[in-house]
């Protein structure tokens, strides 16, 4: 299926080059693109553009007439039908390829900056100095306050955006400086911003009026220090939902378990725990931690129930209500953590309720079951809610009212069930539900889905055979049942 854009124009006198700009567009839209020319009431009017797909809009007129890019851009987001927006200075003319790589790789955590080069009066081009030797890139490793993304062309999700608002209009009046608080407040909440020559553009030549520019860059420099220390108080971003993550010696799982939490369209608070680990795990987190949305904590090792007792805690005291378990090898399907939310706000009397997980070979198996003589078995996928004797804690929502804490003598197995236990003792129900899954265990790679193996090290610590059975131990005589799991219900003969 065919991913549907919404390509925005903001236009003040510049006629020529929109129609450039414009012919060059309709070689490349498919059947449901949508172009939006937002027009600031120029006095020579919009040039004729005869097209189904095109749509020439204006705000509300101001007098006297002021430069207000911002306002332009945030009229044509909300008038844009389809959730993956490009912003394109009508200047700024396309390569052939544009709109299908755009569609390749829109991803809503992800903002994303093209490639400008600026054609000179002489005809000479000027090449983008953020390019050098290594073209398309992550640009968000050091660049907190947004500088690497420019204007003239980007591409984003607006849903996602919403989040944190739409370009801010103090930035009206004078020139530049918006793009980079933008991009400031995406970064700060969760989204991962790219450099892309994919997306190159020529900025066509034109003499140029930066008026405004030396005001604009203090207003940014002023307010990327707000998004770094109180996002949630100056933007629409308010979390009621910590997330919690645990990476142990797994560097290469970090990023996409982050970025899949950032795609869904809910305001997050992660906790990011490196629970011992090597350097190349704390340096990716601590990438990852200079985000306002990310509290990172870096440990030496503790034992999962005092980390998730801790983790509640923080949540408590962030006064949240839910806290969500996930695992750092899973990559949770797209808004799997919204529906989590959804599904457990619509079904007040569950107290946890966990989703279910695809393995390499997509079979789905629900992160809970039913408890038969001591076993506790697996769910296969199975629609709606279930209620169950146990969940899991890979990805999992859990209420904080009131708090039902892990039993910290345990250290590495039996925890889920152990809890699920007391949770049941306290009257209190569990279930899953078939809206949030992930994949678990693989690595998502440029040739598709692969099986993600484990160090060797880290199998040592995690699959201690004389720990494992010492917590078995631990289980039956703190429940008198000889304790089975793992099977999938029902049981084949």
């Amino acid at each position: 299926m065919t991913r549907l854009l919404s390509i925005i124009l903001p236009h003040y006198q510049k006629q020529e080059p929109l129609k450039q700009i414009w012919r060059e567009l309709l070689l490349q839209i498919e059947d449901g693109d949508q172009i939006i020319v937002v027009d600031d009431h120029s006095p020579d009017g919009v040039p004729v553009l005869d097209c189904d797909c095109t749509e020439v809009i204006q705000p509300p007129k101001h007098t006297p007439h002021t430069y207000r890019l911002c306002t332009l851009r945030n009229y044509g987001i909300e008038h844009a039908r389809h959730d993956a927006c490009i912003i394109l200075d009508p200047d700024c003319l396309p390569n052939p390829y544009f709109l299908d790589y755009a569609r390749q790789i829109y991803d809503p955590s992800i903002l994303v900056g093209g490639k400008i080069e600026k054609i000179q009066a002489d005809g000479s081009i000027k090449k983008d100095s953020r390019e050098g030797d290594d073209g398309s890139k992550w640009i968000d490793y050091r660049d907190k306050g947004g500088a690497g993304i420019w204007g003239g062309v980007m591409l984003f999700s607006k849903n996602r955006v919403s989040l944190v608002g739409y370009f801010d209009e103090d930035f009206n009046g004078g020139w530049g400086a918006e793009e980079h608080e933008f991009a400031s407040r995406c970064y700060h909440s969760g989204m991962r911003l790219r450099y892309s020559t994919e997306l190159s553009v020529r900025h066509l030549y034109h003499p140029k009026d930066t008026s405004g520019s030396d005001q604009n860059r203090i207003i940014w420099k002023n307010k990327i220090y707000t998004h770094q220390k109180d996002l949630n108080v100056f933007t629409p971003y308010k979390p009621a939902v910590g997330v919690m993550v645990i990476t142990m010696m797994r560097s290469e799982l970090i990023n996409q378990c982050l970025r899949s939490i950032y795609r869904n369209n809910i305001p997050l608070k992660t906790r990011l725990i490196v629970n011992g680990g090597n350097g190349e795990t704390r340096k990716i987190a601590n990438q990852w931690g200079r985000r306002w949305t990310v509290d990172l904590v870096i440990q030496e090792r503790k034992w999962p129930a005092q980390v998730r007792n801790d983790s509640m805690r923080w949540a408590k005291g962030k006064g949240y209500k839910f806290l969500i378990f996930l695992d750092d090898d899973m990559v949770p399907f797209n808004n799997a953590l919204v529906n989590l939310v959804k599904v457990i706000e619509q079904n007040p009397d569950v107290y946890a309720l966990s989703g279910f997980i695809r393995d390499l070979k997509k079979q789905d198996y629900m992160l809970g079951g039913p408890r038969v003589k001591g076993e506790f078995f697996k769910l296969p996928r199975v629609k709606g809610l279930t209620y169950t004797d146990w969940v899991g804690g890979g990805l999992t929502i859990h209420r904080l009212d009131p708090t039902v804490y892990y039993d910290e003598d345990y250290q590495t197995g039996y925890n889920d069930y152990d809890w699920s236990m007391r949770v049941q003792e306290k009257g209190l129900r569990m279930a899953v539900t078939n809206l949030a899954g992930g994949y678990h265990g693989v690595k998502l790679t440029s040739k598709g889905v692969k099986r993600h193996r484990n160090s060797d090290e880290y199998n040592r610590v995690r699959y201690d055979k004389e720990r494992h059975e010492r917590m078995r131990g631990l289980f039956k005589e703190k429940w008198g049942v000889e304790l089975h799991g793992g099977r999938i219900w029902p049981v084949r003969k």
